[in-house]
């Protein structure tokens, strides 16, 4: 059934966005890890330069006092390979009392490349127990050594994080725009196969109708012939005459009815030429009611490629449904212009106007609101007009009524 097959789509599309917004999620938390990750190895970097710097050989002279700029010249040297940038002692009062290049920008470490590790610059070995790195008694202020290097494993693992962000949410991305790509594609094959399965019943019907009309149409004329001629010879006799009346009213209505048929499995033959709108339709108007059909040709092309007489036949159809919508003395207006894009046909009445319920349904055959009608001359309409390659439409009149738009594309006359 349509709506299981509906809702199975819409399944799939609602696991492709879970399994979308899955992948986002992990990819998001991951980075987060790597983020975490990330900044630690920073500050291992630099304990790692750090200890590697109070491991260098240094001159017996210097044991006891901070670094000569000399010094952090030739340690830095050593370690550049490694990322180290720049080592500078900073005294208690904050001065710099040595330092081995230029200071860099401050800022975060991941984005402009460059970290800081500041720590305490320890006394010789040989003045305290071996414990670590505790400070030695005292009231003292030990300097500080603080050291500028490149955390190159730590921009590395950020490059490769972002690397990985970037490819999981374009694959989400990619998911996302499949699945949607592939939900529209499954809609519009839908919706393919239910017109053309919609178009083999319209033909099968139009068959069908075609072989009950024409069967239908020889006897029914020779019915209806007798009916009238009993109906005059029963003049005198009321009674019997108000049921031989009977008799060709029905008839005439089975003579509509087979007519109708006619048209709508005629309708599927087109015989386009040059002609005049204005001219369909006031032909179409006096085929009506033309005390009540007002017509404005005012905006009207004078020439148009399309099929006249089926046009006009649809006019007919739609201007004698708004005549019937419409108690007398209302009007209907049926008005003619070139809107600039195609020809577009107008039809407005004074009616109730159409449930909304009915829409959907109304240029369907046998679809109709009326206990007297066929259902077949708004089908006639819409297939006349969509063999023209246009549209009929249906819109609701400000102040009361239905308004039915007629548009057809401009044939190769006009497009010239």
């Amino acid at each position: 059934m349509p709506w299981r097959t509906h809702v199975h789509e819409l399944g799939f599309l609602a696991v492709v966005v879970a399994l979308a917004g899955l992948l986002v999620g992990t990819s998001l938390s991951s980075y987060r890890g790597d983020r975490a990750l990330t900044e630690a190895l920073v500050t291992g970097e630099g304990e790692r330069l750090f200890h590697r710097l109070r491991e260098l050989p240094r001159p017996e002279s210097a044991q006891g006092g901070p670094p000569r700029p000399e010094q952090l010249v030739a340690g830095q040297a050593v370690l550049a390979a490694e990322g180290l940038l720049r080592v500078a002692v900073i005294g208690a009062g904050g001065e710099v009392l040595a330092e081995s290049g230029p200071a860099t920008p401050e800022g975060d470490a991941l984005v402009t490349g460059v970290a800081r590790l500041e720590r305490p610059l320890h006394p010789p070995r040989s003045q305290h127990p071996p414990r670590g790195d505790a400070p030695p008694p005292g009231d003292g202020v030990l300097p500080r050594l603080l050291l500028e290097y490149e955390p190159r494993l730590a921009l590395d693992l950020q490059h490769r994080a972002r690397r990985d962000l970037i490819a999981s949410l374009a694959v989400a991305a990619a998911l996302l725009i499949a699945g949607w790509v592939f939900y529209r594609l499954r809609r519009r094959a839908q919706l393919a196969e239910e017109g053309l399965a919609e178009r083999r019943h319209l033909a099968a019907l139009g068959e069908l109708s075609a072989v009950l009309a024409h069967e239908i149409r020889n006897p029914l004329a020779s019915l209806k012939g007798h009916a009238q001629l009993l109906e005059e010879q029963l003049a005198d006799d009321p009674r019997r005459h108000a049921k031989a009346h009977r008799v060709v009213d029905e008839a005439v209505r089975l003579e509509h009815l087979t007519n109708s048929l006619l048209d709508f499995t005629r309708a599927d033959r087109l015989a386009t030429g040059v002609a005049s709108p204005a001219e369909v339709a006031r032909r179409a108007a006096e085929l009506t009611d033309p005390a009540r059909v007002v017509v404005d040709v005012a905006g009207a092309p004078e020439r148009w490629s399309f099929d006249a007489m089926r046009i006009e036949q649809a006019l007919v159809n739609l201007v004698r449904n708004a005549l019937q919508a419409s108690a007398p003395p209302a009007e209907v207006e049926l008005k003619v212009v070139d809107d600039g894009d195609g020809l577009r046909f107008t039809v407005a009445d004074r009616g109730p106007g159409v449930p909304s319920e009915m829409r959907p349904r109304l240029f369907e055959p046998f679809v109709t609101g009326r206990a007297e009608g066929t259902g077949l001359g708004l089908a006639v309409v819409r297939r006349v007009v969509e063999l023209h390659g246009g549209r009929v439409t249906i819109e609701r009149r400000h102040g009361g009524g239905s308004v039915f738009v007629l548009w057809l594309p401009p044939g190769p006359q006009e497009a010239k």
